[in-house]
């Protein structure tokens, strides 16, 4: 995982205009930390979680302290923190830069956003726009609850992060990580990576289900991430 610092050189290699060059002063390091810490609450504001690791106490983020970024969002993020940048010092940015900026933000909608499924009222019958026979009782079925859960299909199968290190707060070690689900979640590869627990998850039907990541850390302490799916099966529209 990209520390803070890969991410701010990065960008600042990004940045081609004079007063900013592509290895930074100290100072310059240390307002562009407190610029990305300012930006990604900004991102996460509008519904745009990348990930982004704050530290424990405002204004005191670590070079070496991890981003939180992937190699999915490393990318777009540095090209929006550029602009950020530029701004901040007060610059014009050139046209290029812009540009790629433009493009992160379309990445990273597209990598973030997710727009629920549309669902058929329970008071329709399925296949209504051409049922002839209207004494049919086969209705669409009413809809999941959708408690912030995550939409999914049955053929998805994906590696699922949890990044514990704003819990374990640079004083303690993550020692394991188990995992409870409802029947219909499979998990494979399970594998803990410094502060990073990872799995890989698919779904063996549809429907709504829950997953429940409990963390254990070397001090004996424990906390626990709920994440909820709901699951459909992308060759139908309703949830049977």
């Amino acid at each position: 995982m990209p520390k803070k610092i890969d991410v701010v050189n990065g960008t600042y290699k990004l940045i081609r205009i004079s007063g900013l060059t592509s290895k930074a002063i100290p100072e310059e390091i240390e307002a562009a930390l407190q610029v990305a810490d300012d930006y990604a609450g900004e991102l996460l504001s509008t519904g745009l979680d990348v990930g982004w690791v704050q530290p424990l106490e405002y204004g005191q983020s670590d070079p070496d302290d991890y981003s939180g970024l992937n190699v999915q969002t490393i990318g777009p993020f540095k090209k929006l923190l550029a602009i950020e940048l530029v701004d901040y010092f007060g610059k014009q940015a050139p046209p290029t830069l812009y540009s790629n900026a433009d493009k992160g933000m379309r990445s990273l909608e597209q990598l973030l956003v997710n727009v629920n499924p549309t669902q058929n009222p329970g008071t329709l019958p399925i296949g209504s726009g051409n049922e002839w026979d209207y004494r049919s009782d086969k209705f669409y079925p009413e809809p999941i609850s959708d408690d912030g859960a995550i939409y999914k299909n049955t053929s998805d199968i994906f590696q699922l992060p949890i990044d514990w290190t704003a819990w374990l707060a640079g004083l303690f070690t993550l020692t394991s990580v188990t995992y409870e689900v409802d029947s219909g979640v499979t998990l494979t590869n399970e594998a803990i990576v410094d502060e990073t627990s990872v799995v890989t998850v698919g779904f063996s039907r549809v429907g709504q289900f829950t997953l429940c990541a409990k963390a254990t850390n070397s001090n004996g302490d424990v906390v626990s991430e709920k994440i909820i799916y709901n699951v459909n099966d992308c060759n139908k529209n309703y949830y049977p």
